[in-house]
């Protein structure tokens, strides 16, 4: 018995020890309100000694403006466990009261715990930065495993001379503007000059300006702070800034920004400083920034639509991209690259016969790189099973003639069309050997003009009727009629 009864004591004892020591406040209280117990974390929130806590109630507390509600009260009432917010000494504190009720269902007595809102707060912004880092982490990730694709297919002689100032200004810290028409691959060009710089194992983010509504550019940017507008994170948000900490961030479409962002954008530029949304300090993050256009940014800062204080501080560096019509020495690497490519994502054994690759060369690409791949991953997949052979014709075929040329483009002056018919009026007919001293290929090209030639004399000029007599496009016709005049 006697050991029993120590073992109670010892438990008891316990008991009481673990409250006294515990870091959130816990007080108990009898069935008439009255507080029976109170740890050394009540004495601290509450700013008063155990002998000014035990024997009150908490009407006495309220009257003396110690705290504004309490949830003792409403678990009293209700018989129920009770959870809300409890303003004590000034602070917010998240309190749960939890009744103790008799075999008659009477309350026997309360336990009630407070926890300090800071110390959620201060909880909720480890947790987002513990978010920031895994986004952070897994932006790396992303990158680590798209590097493939971060070195440049070439084969032209320009774009070797891309990428070897590329490697060069990569050591520098430099803001880079990469400028080229849509399509030319300008995110592919920023990734090789992160992957060859000392930022290669930060994050490299990638953000699409006109993409970004003007109203969320400061949060999206910048991030935010738990609770800072209607909507918001209970987490926060990092922001691109943050992200990118460290590593490169890449402002594709940078001309579709509105002036409003770009005063924003500026003051960051300027100092390296930013203030997250919700916050009253400011936030500092080293980044390299590589911007793109496709739009003319010196016309529009003289139209007043960009500003030019933002326009030097990003054309530090510029590099011009070339459109892919200006190097068909790539097309044929680029399009091996994809069709190895789309063969494994598809399943497929297609491969780039002569017939393809001549399909791709005479075609002009006004979607560059961009529609050259798109074209190729749907020839991969409309291929025939078993089939090695791609269906580019039709493809080429339906983009030819699903887009829009202008009319002056093909049109065949009156001083052209009559120089042709005169020219040619013995070859309308039929068609003159060529001199019989030129080599075969020479004889072959200029044949096949003068049949052109005449093939459009018959027709009048018109291009259209010629070209669909010759069984080619029009725009074909045309660069071929274009290619003869140089």
């Amino acid at each position: 018995m006697e050991t029993t009864e120590k073992k109670s004591y010892e438990r008891s004892y316990l008991c009481e020890k673990i409250i006294e020591e515990c870091y959130d406040s816990i007080v108990v209280t009898d069935a008439e309100g009255r507080y029976i117990i109170a740890n050394k974390a009540t004495e601290e929130c509450m700013g008063l000694s155990k002998e000014e806590i035990l024997g009150k109630r908490p009407g006495d507390m309220m009257a003396q403006h110690i705290y504004t509600n309490s949830t003792i009260l409403e678990s009293m009432r209700t018989k129920k466990t009770v959870t809300g917010l409890v303003n004590v000494r000034g602070v917010n504190r998240l309190s749960t009261s939890l009744p103790f009720l008799d075999e008659n269902g009477n309350v026997e007595f309360i336990m009630t715990n407070n926890r300090s809102n800071i110390i959620m707060d201060e909880f909720a912004r480890q947790l987002a930065y513990e978010q920031e880092q895994h986004d952070r982490y897994r932006n790396i990730a992303d990158y680590l495993y798209t590097s493939a694709e971060s070195d440049m297919v070439c084969r032209s002689e320009k774009m070797h001379a891309l990428r070897r100032d590329c490697a060069t200004i990569a050591i520098a810290d430099s803001s880079v503007m990469l400028i080229g028409e849509s399509g030319v691959g300008k995110e592919l060009v920023a990734k090789f000059i992160h992957s060859q710089s000392s930022r290669s194992m930060q994050a490299f983010i990638a953000v699409n300006c006109s993409a970004i509504p003007p109203e969320l550019f400061e949060s999206e940017f910048f991030g935010y702070r738990p609770g800072a507008f209607t909507g918001a994170s209970a987490k926060g948000k990092p922001g691109f800034l943050r992200m990118a900490h460290g590593g490169t961030l890449f402002l594709d479409e940078l001309g579709e920004l509105p002036l409003a962002m770009q005063s924003k954008l500026l003051r960051f530029t300027e100092s390296g400083e930013f203030y997250p949304v919700g916050s009253t300090q400011s936030e500092k993050v080293d980044v390299r920034i590589i911007t793109a256009t496709n739009r003319n940014l010196m016309q529009m800062v003289k139209d007043g639509t960009f500003r030019s204080d933002l326009y030097y501080r990003l054309h530090v560096i510029p590099l011009r991209i070339p459109a892919l019509r200006e190097r068909p020495e790539d097309i044929e690497s680029i399009a091996a690259y994809y069709i190895d490519r789309y063969n494994k994502k598809y399943s497929k054994r297609t491969m780039l016969s002569d017939s393809s690759l001549s399909l791709l060369l005479q075609y002009n690409w006004p979607g560059n790189v961009r529609e050259l791949r798109n074209v190729i991953e749907r020839a991969v997949l409309m291929s025939q099973p078993g089939s090695s052979e791609l269906p580019l014709r039709s493809m080429l075929r339906s983009d030819w003639e699903n887009r829009e040329v202008k009319e002056e483009d093909l049109a065949v002056s009156p001083a052209e069309f009559n120089a042709v018919s005169s020219t040619n009026s013995s070859i309308a007919s039929t068609p003159v050997l060529p001199d019989l001293d030129l080599p075969l290929a020479d004889a072959m090209k200029l044949f096949e003009q003068r049949y052109i030639d005449a093939v459009i004399a018959r027709h009048n000029g018109k291009l259209s009727e010629a070209a669909q007599a010759l069984g080619i496009h029009r725009t074909t016709l045309y660069r071929r009629q274009k290619a003869a005049e140089k």
